[in-house]
């Protein structure tokens, strides 16, 4: 089998970088946990090595300086992992891996130029250092970086000190260096496809989720949500307008003489007609609110500070519209009757106040349409005084001023 091995670069290089774009956004809010996870675990386990290395220093007896160093690198690593709560960015959870092992480094590497000589622990500890790089969740090319900056950092300080270190311990030192960093790559590689793995999988259930909620929230004819979906969502549709200072809006409607329609011209007619409600509204709120199959050929349309009359015409024009060009004259005529309870934002009213106002409105203009058969027929009933909440189970909010008999 072939390999591309550009392709399989690609994919490794960077720990949160994907092919589709929503993948990427959705790989990036998980960075930072996955970052500050990195961190503290690479912190806590330099903790521990350092640990070790201090008590084999006092065993062996080696100069002070090195458990002063073991003492400073120790409290550094501890910082971090507090770092690592507080820090919500992961390029700079990044960084401060980097600056640990960086230090790090730099610590061994001044405790040779103080000995003039590498110690065998120090060997240990520099292979401990490039093996604690897989712990962070960058991908190939962070990985790549830090190693070459740590490598290129003991290297040069080996040829460009004023004395010479023993041959055997400058190749030595290459040689643990070159070894520990293609074991540490090798673990960054697998780690970065794994982790990639990882999320391409929970990205793919958090769409399938989502594509599964929303169909069994939506109706199936119209495309419109169900009563599922209004009963679980508006109450807190309510809150948040009232927190954002909307005026809100609950509008029913539906077919007149849909029963007519369905015995004279056929069901597949009445389904028509139906799906013709639900593009004729969601092409008037588009993203501005929902529309909601409440059950049968009755719907709700909620939004908040438009204009319920404009949306009501507009919507009542784009359905005759849509009816126009049908064979039979019933749906060619079909009209919708409308009611539209209005609620300010600073009045509390619940859900079902609502509705059953908004209901109140419906059956008005239902009976408007009796006494003048010309569309459109929409009642809107405002609530001006809190206290007639009350009573919005029994009568509209407002007068026969708020009958709005509109032309077309």
């Amino acid at each position: 089998m072939k390999i591309n091995l550009p392709r399989q670069l690609r994919s490794v290089w960077s720990s949160t970088r994907y092919d589709s774009p929503e993948l990427t956004r959705f790989a990036r809010r998980k960075a930072v946990e996955e970052a500050r996870k990195g961190l503290a675990a690479m912190s806590i386990l330099t903790i521990v090595i350092l640990l070790i290395e201090a008590m084999l220093y006092v065993r062996i007896v080696l100069d002070p300086m090195y458990l002063y160093t073991c003492a400073i690198l120790v409290l550094l690593s501890l910082n971090m992992v507090f770092a690592a709560r507080a820090v919500s960015d992961p390029q700079a959870l990044h960084l401060l891996g980097i600056t640990l092992l960086v230090i790090s480094g730099s610590a061994f590497v001044l405790l040779a130029h103080y000995q003039h000589v590498f110690h065998p622990m120090l060997f240990a500890s520099v292979a401990m250092l490039f093996i604690v790089i897989p712990m962070m969740s960058w991908g190939l090319g962070e990985a790549l970086a830090v190693t070459l900056l740590i490598y290129t950092m003991f290297t040069l300080s080996t040829l460009d000190a004023q004395f010479n270190f023993a041959d055997q311990s400058l190749w030595t030192l290459q040689f643990i260096m070159l070894g520990a960093s293609a074991v540490s790559l090798s673990l960054v590689v697998r780690n970065v496809r794994l982790r990639k793995h990882d999320v391409e999988t929970q990205f793919d259930l958090v769409v399938a989720h989502a594509q599964i909620t929303d169909l069994s929230n939506r109706d199936p004819l119209t495309g419109a949500w169900n009563r599922r979906y209004f009963d679980l969502e508006f109450e807190q549709y309510l809150k948040q307008c009232r927190e954002n200072q909307n005026q809100i809006h609950f509008m029913l409607l539906d077919v007149d003489d849909f029963k007519l329609i369905n015995d004279e011209c056929g069901h597949e007619s009445g389904d028509r007609v139906l799906q013709h409600i639900g593009q004729a509204f969601n092409s008037v709120i588009d993203s501005n609110g929902s529309l909601v199959r409440m059950g049968g050929d009755e719907f709700a349309v909620i939004f908040a500070d438009l204009d319920p009359k404009v949306i009501a015409i507009r919507g009542l024009k784009n359905f005759c519209a849509l009816n126009a060009e049908s064979k039979y004259d019933l749906v060619a005529q079909a009209s919708l009757s409308i009611g539209v309870a209005s609620v300010p934002p600073d009045f509390e009213v619940s859900y079902r106040q609502l509705y059953k106002q908004a209901d109140l409105a419906l059956y008005r203009a239902k009976s408007l349409k009796e006494a003048s058969p010309t569309p459109p027929n929409i009642v809107i009933s405002v609530l001006q005084d809190p206290n007639d909440v009350l009573n919005s189970t029994q009568s509209l909010w407002t007068l026969p001023a708020s009958v709005d008999k509109a032309a077309s």
